[in-house]
């Protein structure tokens, strides 16, 4: 009898020929970042400052090259990341403009040799202002700008220093025009000016998560942009002036993105490289002929390409980790068969999760068991149903492959032929998330789920599909999530009725105050998920917090409002030469990992 591992060996070379396979490879983070490594690799940790190499003495001067975003890179849609959902959008950001605060190193392991930095966002850090606040009462949090903190010298600002007004106009506009803002309205009463350097920010309600999803998210905002910029919408989509550590310098569309050093950053000398110019090629033929030749100092790579690169660049430095981004399948709940939660739960009984990680995770980074739940691997959060079903409970079935019961299930709820579908994505994520929804699909075509697959443009899947307008006979499937800084941002954003964005149909927010919703079958009638989503958010002890996170996936696992895929390792590659790399996962890299990196090239 084959194995699971051999079905999936058969259906790559069937399906996908050797060119193919590369074609559509390509990393699984929409972001310039590691992930963590959970259940799997040595116990051997390293504290937030080490890295692969040892540290000299930083070395001034250089430019990095390499892919924005790896083999998933592309053009933003614009320069403006208050206004914007796409991570093309807000990844540029982190290097020019600047948060309240940022995100420090966490814990390194060790998994086949290579270091593998963990999903944990718990460190935090002054970015534009001078520390991390207290708020004894949990809910009144007292800011404080550093002195030194400038805008780039660039007319029309001209280097003048930020003051509190420029950061509550930045929040003004985030929270009136962002598609981002969910969060931020649900949970901020209100902000004061206080003096050109003073500013409070006072909560609501107390909010476990603050520190992470307000203060320092870079997945959405808000950012430190001076309202001279700001206040025109087109000149902010073209043009970027902020207070980081690097000043942006041009942007060829398909070609490249450059920065050069701000040489009035608040932690000078930092950056040491003079320039950062991310190229826009994606092609992994290309990123990897311009590795080899030494042209590209790093980019991220591919899990399924994992082993034939480290054989390619036995000299780099390899990094891995679990999977961050969240996704998967996701529906119109107007529209059948997926109103009922019989057919969610056979499609997720359908997929072969550990067989489709065995076939693409060469660093096995991820553990080889469930993948991602409701939740992305964290390391404080995450409970994997396959490999720790015991702690898991009951409803980890709806996370094993069982075709047989899928299919009960699904006559159960009046299916008895096959469901054909069009699973509609964008192209713009890269291939390999291409080849992940091939598995995905291919595996529930086994339980009669007959899908085929949409890669439509990006402008267009936003407007519609990534919304909830989705069509009749027609599923979205996809990243939904591409840096969740916490577990409540894939709650809120991806699922919350109140969430503006939220990812399934019918479109449009409920308010808080018509929650829960007698008879909907959507989340918003879902009163016993709502109300723990509500106590994991208040809960401000990070334990007791990381048991209701606990209790939320065992509860939607049952409801599969959403049914996840698997995700497989992030990976990527440094040359020899790339010193002091203190990976932080993220769209935040231009802040939190590029400015502390210097190149040491032979001469």
């Amino acid at each position: 009898m084959a194995t699971d591992s051999d079905y999936w060996s058969r259906f790559w070379r069937t399906r996908l020929s050797r060119r193919r396979l590369l074609q559509t490879s390509a990393v699984t983070a929409a972001g310039l970042a590691a992930a963590g490594v959970v259940g799997c690799g040595s116990d051997n940790e390293k504290t937030g400052g080490q890295t692969s190499t040892a540290v000299s003495s930083p070395k001034a001067g250089g430019t990095f090259h390499g892919p924005l975003v790896g083999l998933s890179t592309g053009n933003p849609p614009s320069l403006d990341p208050e206004r914007q959902l796409s991570f093309l959008a807000q990844i540029p950001a982190a290097f020019h403009y600047s948060r309240l605060l940022k995100f420090a190193p966490g814990k390194f392991t060790d998994v086949d040799g290579a270091t593998s930095v963990q999903i944990d966002f718990s460190n935090v850090e002054g970015d534009a202002c001078a520390g991390v606040p207290e708020a004894p009462d949990g809910m009144t949090f007292n800011f404080k700008l550093r002195d030194n903190l400038k805008f780039h010298n660039i007319a029309p600002v001209n280097g003048r220093a930020v003051t509190a007004d420029d950061v509550k106009h930045s929040i003004d506009i985030f929270a009136a025009e962002s598609p981002n803002r969910g969060n931020w309205l649900a949970q901020v009463d209100t902000v004061t000016v206080v003096d050109p350097k003073t500013f409070t920010i006072k909560l609501k309600k107390p909010f476990g998560p603050a520190f992470q999803v307000l203060f320092a998210n870079n997945d959405g905002g808000p950012w430190v942009i001076p309202a001279e910029l700001l206040d025109n919408k087109d000149q902010v989509g073209k043009q970027a002036i902020g207070s980081g550590p690097w000043i942006f310098d041009s942007w060829e569309p398909n070609v490249v993105i450059r920065w050069k050093k701000n040489p009035e950053y608040y932690d000078a000398p930092k950056p040491y490289m003079d320039g950062f110019e991310g190229s826009l090629i994606s092609d992994p033929e290309q990123i990897l002929a311009n590795l080899k030749n030494g042209t590209f100092d790093g980019s991220l790579w591919s899990a399924d390409l994992w082993t034939r690169g480290r054989s390619e660049l036995p000299q780099g430095q390899w990094f891995t980790g679990p999977e961050h981004v969240w996704g998967g399948a996701y529906f119109n709940f107007a529209n059948p068969p997926f109103n009922d939660k019989r057919v969610r739960q056979a499609l997720s009984m359908a997929i072969d999760r550990p067989g489709i990680l065995g076939a693409l995770d060469q660093p096995k980074a991820t553990g080889g068991g469930s993948g991602i739940t409701h939740v992305s691997q964290y390391e404080k959060f995450w409970i994997d149903p396959i490999k720790d079903e015991s702690t898991f409970g009951p409803n980890a079935k709806y996370f094993k492959r069982d075709v047989a019961e899928a299919k009960k299930l699904l006559e159960a709820a009046g299916y008895t032929g096959d469901i054909n579908l069009t699973a509609n994505s964008s192209n713009v994520y890269g291939a390999g998330f291409g080849k992940q929804m091939e598995a995905f699909a291919a595996s529930a075509g086994e339980a009669g789920f007959k899908m085929n697959l949409n890669l439509g443009e990006y402008g267009g899947y936003l407007a519609t599909t990534f919304l909830g307008d989705i069509p009749p006979d027609a599923i979205g499937l996809a990243p939904l999530q591409g840096s969740p800084i916490d577990p409540h941002n894939i709650f809120f954003s991806v699922f919350h009725p109140s969430s503006g964005r939220h990812n399934w149909g019918p479109k449009g927010a409920v308010p808080a105050a018509d929650l829960p919703k007698a008879n909907d079958p959507t989340p918003a009638g879902d009163a016993d998920l709502l109300a723990l989503w509500t106590k994991q958010a208040q809960e401000i002890d990070p334990d007791k917090r990381a048991d209701l996170i606990k209790d939320v996936q065992r509860m939607m696992a049952e409801s599969m409002w959403l049914v996840p895929w698997t995700g497989v390792s992030t990976a990527y590659v440094y040359q020899p030469w790339v010193k002091n790399i203190k990976l932080i996962r993220g769209y935040g890299f231009g802040a939190e990992t590029a400015v502390n990196m210097f190149l040491d090239k032979p001469a």
